[in-house]
């Protein structure tokens, strides 16, 4: 019994990973924490009118995590080589140039987004559809992440509130909203998915959500060790990382 509660919690997390709006702006951990902040800079603020039940959510998914993402991450780790690991991140990041080509058009950064699709075309062809990253030894092609959620930022729109999804994690009404424009351009994703195969596309988006869960599980696991308040560290370091992006 317990071993089927098991797999259905599992097949839950894949699902919600792969038809919920998953966004790389922030609704999971991913680089969450790999920017070093100044003690004396001003702390970017957000909203949390919805604090307690955000606290719910975010305890549900900590329980999550310890019983069944990180014994999963641990497993996937031991049988996938750190170098395929590697690969199928790259293929996935690949595919959202869509997404990061849309962000700088409507930021007017035309330059950038000619630098993505130079990214996107060597890596896609040399690098074999995006497995090895042979577009970051042109450092003319070199540019940073960009998103519909930045560009919205630039435009003066505010975060509006902070908002913590099941099993996903956090985000702001406006990321949350701004990364259903993210999917309207995302080649995977409906409504205009480039694969008419529903089940096709869920296997996709699983792999991909699969392959990322020991590098989302060891950035979760650092956090909390050096976090008096998880839940304050997670939210600040959200609102921080967003603001250096929309300001890059």
């Amino acid at each position: 019994m317990r071993v089927q509660l098991s797999t259905v919690s599992l097949a839950c997390f894949l699902a919600v990973g792969t038809n919920l709006a998953a966004q790389d702006d922030g609704l999971d951990f991913d680089a969450l924490f790999e920017d070093d902040f100044e003690a004396e800079e001003e702390l970017p603020s957000i909203n949390d009118p919805f604090e307690k039940l955000n606290r719910i959510v975010f305890n549900f998914n900590d329980s999550f995590y310890e019983h069944i993402g990180r014994p999963f991450a641990k497993g996937y780790s031991k049988v996938m080589p750190d170098p395929v690991e590697k690969g199928l991140t790259n293929v996935f990041d690949n595919a959202k140039f869509p997404s990061r080509f849309a962000g700088n058009v409507l930021q007017g950064r035309l330059g950038d987004a000619g630098k993505e699709t130079g990214q996107f075309l060597v890596n896609t062809t040399i690098g074999l559809g995006g497995f090895f990253r042979v577009a970051d030894e042109f450092e003319s092609l070199n540019t940073t992440d960009e998103d519909v959620g930045q560009a919205l930022g630039t435009w003066g729109v505010g975060h509006g509130f902070y908002i913590v999804l099941p099993l996903i994690g956090p985000s702001s009404f406006r990321d949350f909203a701004a990364d259903f424009a993210d999917d309207a351009v995302d080649p995977i994703p409906t409504p205009n998915s480039e694969i008419s195969d529903s089940s096709t596309r869920g296997m996709i988006r699983a792999i991909d959500m699969t392959n990322r869960t020991p590098f989302l599980m060891d950035l979760y696991d650092s956090m909390k060790r050096s976090a008096i308040d998880p839940y304050v560290s997670v939210r600040d370091a959200y609102t921080q990382r967003r603001a250096r992006q929309v300001a890059d």
